[in-house]
């Protein structure tokens, strides 16, 4: 029965994140009815989920503290309570600043401490390092596979009872897990896998804090998350728009970015797996070059007759897009495990929000200013050689350590 155990804290990881990540990212579905509700700008609703990016980064310290100091029920509970309350609170909201509080500070939270922080504190004790990677790779697959699922079902539920209703329901789905989490056997789960976690954390702190941030590893693991946010989000939020611009029919730009969603969590699995299997380096070198062929692939669709480098684009962007988050949580996870790892892993992952939210930001002000993509296209490329550059350094030396 013992073996069991990790995948269905696998499978516990991945549901929370489907009950806080995925919620949280059907706000593109509730752009327009929130537009036309608060007669509100484009820009002052979608920048509601721009804020929610910016506090599950700034936010991810705090879950790594509450971790570390409180345990992982509190985290867990805390974050669920946070997630419902958030959409429970959009749905009577009457003022949309009302919303940057509930959908940015409370979702934003919610998404810190039941995503990444969770999992890799979680996960992190009951898989050794030849396991680790597929592992997280699935938990963190929860934001893709869950997306699809909870997507169609928000738009559904705004469509026949509205968008106030449709925060009921997700809040209702929230709720329902906060007393599982408060009943599960948090302590023997904390234990770890036998013989990988020490019984006591006194027995083996593992790094400090301080220790962490004088080290260099821990600069290019936050550097390759804020670099890989930059290159992804500068870009993806304006895909749409520039496929439409380039005469691609709407419904068919849909489906194609619909495969694209499909292929990142199968990504995150195949690249971790191979990451895995003794190629740290040349799994993050490959994911990143695919992202970047994808980029250039999506430059040359120009016409609607360019279905190859469009499905080319789907193919790399989409099967690449997810998967450097298991890998920087997996070289994290190995490097920092011990006592203080939630907060050291909570200070690597403001990187990834801090890029987020800056992404989106100064890929539409390239956008605004050159009045085109091509210098959207050149910073999200640049960006992503950076980031290859931090990780592929970082997972090298994670080669060299385990020879």
């Amino acid at each position: 029965m013992t073996r069991f155990v990790p995948w269905a804290l696998v499978a516990l990881c991945f549901a929370l994140g489907v009950a806080s990540r995925s919620i949280s990212d059907t706000f593109v579905v509730f752009v327009a009815p929130l537009q036309s509700a608060f007669e509100a700008s484009r820009s002052a609703v979608t920048l509601i989920y721009s804020f929610a990016l910016l506090v599950g980064g700034i936010a991810a310290p705090i879950s790594g503290w509450i971790v570390d100091r409180f345990g992982l029920r509190a985290l867990t509970v805390t974050g669920m309570i946070a997630g419902a309350l958030a959409t429970a609170s959009a749905s009577l909201a009457t003022e949309i600043w009302h919303l940057y509080l509930a959908l940015g500070i409370l979702m934003g939270f919610a998404g810190a401490s039941l995503s990444g922080v969770l999992s890799a504190s979680l996960i992190g004790r009951w898989f050794p390092a030849q396991r680790l990677g597929v592992a997280l790779a699935v938990a963190w697959s929860a934001a893709g596979v869950g997306t699809m699922v909870m997507l169609p079902l928000a738009q559904h539920l705004i469509a026949t009872d509205g968008w106030r209703h449709a925060y009921v329901v997700f809040a209702v789905i929230s709720a329902v897990f906060i007393p599982l989490l408060v009943v599960l056997p948090w302590r023997r789960i904390s234990r770890g896998a036998p013989g990988l976690v020490p019984a006591r954390a006194s027995a083996a702190p593992g790094p400090t804090v301080g220790e962490a941030l004088r080290d260099w590893p821990f600069w290019a693991l936050t550097a390759s998350f804020a670099f890989t946010s930059l290159g992804i989000f500068s870009l993806f939020p304006q895909v749409m728009v520039y496929l439409l611009e380039h005469g691609i029919d709407g419904a068919y730009a849909a489906r194609a970015l619909a495969v694209a969603g499909f292929l990142t969590p199968l990504g995150m699995i195949g690249f971790s797996w191979l990451a895995d299997r003794g190629g740290r380096k040349i799994a993050a070198i490959l994911a990143y070059a695919c992202s970047i062929a994808g980029v250039c692939a999506l430059a040359m669709v120009r016409t609607p007759g360019d279905d190859l480098w469009l499905w080319l684009y789907v193919l790399l962007f989409g099967g690449s897009m997810g998967s450097r988050g298991p890998m920087i949580s997996t070289l994290a996870t190995l490097r920092y495990r011990g006592a203080h790892f939630g907060r050291i892993y909570g200070l690597i992952g403001i990187g990834m929000g801090l890029g987020g939210f800056l992404g989106a930001w100064i890929g539409g002000l390239l956008h605004d200013w050159t009045g085109g993509y091509a210098a959207v296209m050149i910073f999200s490329v640049a960006s992503l050689l950076l980031a290859m550059a931090a990780l592929g350094a970082e997972a090298g030396e994670r080669e060299r350590l385990s020879r």
